[in-house]
């Protein structure tokens, strides 16, 4: 039984590495907890975003109707600068629309200032369409010294994200760096105009710290105004993209995440089409290894660029879309490989299993067998026992007649009743020694063990000597005056060695009050034929065959 478990081992061996393989680590459990949380947050918030939608629309849909509805001209351009705003970041050609349809009403033709604003909301939706050209050229028609100081923040403002929009899309290379001057350009340009404290002021004026070295001081600039804004702000996206920025360029890896999921979730309340966050966030999520909702991210980021209609920010997901696909296929064919392998491992382990258990099985079987053996083979021994006891029985008897007889007899009862102890010890060894075969299951032992006759000739052997000695003590002179009942030529020789012969033992026998041929034989272990035809031969060659027998009882 013990040889099973070492077909068991491997299984063993295998099942504990499995459960190794899943122990958790633990000594970044608490980060990534905190990572899994923030990510939990996006993702909610994409399972939330049609219900936003719907939302938004059911907006849309009442500025639209109230537009309808509306006759007089000024309450009709507020309703435009509304829809504008609610499309300006969620589809850009309904954001065109409204803008050249306020920018072709009379009203407008004939005030200036509005014309002028019109065209900078429509340069500044062109540009994050990503119709830079068309954005330029209408800045380009727009005279500066016309506009009023706010018109002419909103004018250097839109310079700036036009040319910051161009030197993302350009990569890398001699029109990024002629993008990012005229960027920085126009930025000194806005930061002379416009208020420190107003919102367009922090957004540039922070960036333009941080990279001056001062980003302590950026940064709680941005701290303090992103409280004033809720989630799902436009406002509200803008400041915690610009913090992720900061914390990516100081490799606060922590922070740029976190702010980074609070511009995408803010975007997603607020519907906002137009995005990066979602796509940066995708990226960090390939970077970090996890493709699947590096994919999902990027995806999402790709179909709110169509929905748009954001050429750009379309141009920007597609470079990385192939990458995170490619990847996220890549791990998919090896996940696949690995499953199944582990179905082919589970498969093994499988048949290993069944084999351990039919050899199991074929062991408590040939168990089974085995202690069938020893119970036969205990009976036998009880029979045999038996026979012993009843030869005891008989010697015994015999010894009780000799005993009463002399003082020699007594002396013989006690050697028979010492040879009889011994006799039961060496059986009781015997038995003893078959139990432990058995016990071991050592089958092949056992068996040869019960086949083999020399216990019980080296008991009987022992039995013949004691008799032989006893019969000799009794009758010093038993084989001469048996021979002397012979003719002289045909008295019964012993080898070297012997003390009596099977001959002389059967008249022993009969000598002590033993004559019945039956127990004769069941005593010397022989046939009642071959008693008799001892009996017989002997008588032949006696002196006075008749008497024989007699005189053999007188000695």
């Amino acid at each position: 039984m013990n040889r099973t478990y070492i077909y068991l081992l491997p299984l063993l061996l295998v099942l504990a590495g499995l459960l190794g393989a899943c122990a958790p680590v633990g000594s970044n459990a608490e980060a990534d907890r905190r990572i899994r949380a923030l990510y939990d947050s996006v993702d909610a918030e994409m399972a939330r975003s049609e219900s936003y939608r719907v939302e938004k629309e059911r907006r849309i849909a009442l500025f639209r109707d109230e537009m309808m509805h509306e006759s007089d001209p000024g309450r009709r351009l507020r309703l435009s600068w509304k829809l504008i705003g609610e499309f300006e970041s969620y589809v850009s050609d309904s954001a065109l629309h409204y803008v050249n349809s306020a920018l072709a009403s009379p009203y407008v033709a004939s005030r200036p200032g509005l014309r002028d604003a019109l065209l900078i909301r429509k340069a500044d939706i062109s540009s994050h369409a990503g119709l830079f050209s068309d954005a330029l050229a209408i800045l380009g028609s727009i005279h500066p010294a016309e506009l009023d100081s706010a018109e002419l923040v909103d004018y250097y403002s839109t310079y700036c994200g036009v040319y910051q929009y161009q030197s993302e899309y350009a990569q890398e290379g001699e029109y990024k760096d002629d993008y990012e001057r005229k960027r920085e350009l126009y930025t000194d340009s806005l930061l002379s105009v416009v208020s420190p404290e107003s919102f367009i002021g922090i957004v540039n004026r922070a960036p333009a710290m941080a990279r001056e070295g001062r980003t302590d001081e950026a940064l709680r600039l941005l701290h303090t105004r992103l409280a004033d804004y809720e989630p799902g702000s436009r406002s509200y996206s803008i400041l915690a993209s610009i913090l992720a920025y900061i914390y990516k360029t100081m490799g606060d890896t922590e922070n740029y995440r976190r702010y980074l999921v609070l511009s995408t979730v803010s975007d997603l309340r607020g519907v906002v089409k137009e995005n990066m966050a979602i796509r940066e966030l995708a990226t960090l999520n390939f970077e970090e290894g996890d493709l699947e909702r590096a994919n999902r991210y990027l995806k999402q980021s790709f179909a709110d660029a169509n929905f748009f209609a954001a050429r750009m920010r379309n141009a920007q997901s597609s470079r990385m879309l192939p990458v995170i696909d490619d990847a996220y296929s890549a791990r998919q064919a090896r996940l696949l490989q690995l499953q199944r392998i582990l179905f082919a491992a589970v498969s093994i382990l499988a048949v290993v299993l069944i084999a351990a258990i039919a050899l199991v099985l074929k062991q408590m079987r040939r168990a089974q067998r085995a202690n069938e053996e020893v119970r036969k083979a205990n009976e036998e021994l009880s029979a045999l026992s038996a026979q012993l006891r009843e030869a005891n029985a008989e010697l015994a008897g015999s010894n009780e007649r000799l005993l009463a007889s002399d003082t020699i007899k007594e002396e013989y009862a006690g050697r028979f009743m010492e040879y009889c102890s011994s006799t039961l010890s060496t059986l009781q060894q015997y038995h003893q020694g078959l139990r432990v075969l058995a016990t071991q299951g050592n089958r092949s032992a056992l068996v040869k063990k019960l086949e083999s006759s020399e216990m019980i000739d080296r008991a009987l052997k022992d039995f013949y000597r004691s008799f032989d000695e006893a019969i000799l003590e009794i009758y010093p002179s038993f084989v001469e005056k048996f021979n002397a009942l012979l003719h002289p030529d045909e008295g019964v020789a012993l080898r070297a060695g012997e003390l009596l012969n099977t001959e002389l033992r059967v008249f022993a026998l009969m000598r002590i009050g033993i004559d019945d041929s039956e127990k004769i034989a069941r005593f010397l272990r022989c046939s009642i034929t071959t008693v008799y035809t001892y009996r017989s031969k002997i008588r032949r060659r006696a002196l006075r065959p008749d008497s024989f027998e007699s005189e053999v009882k007188m000695i």
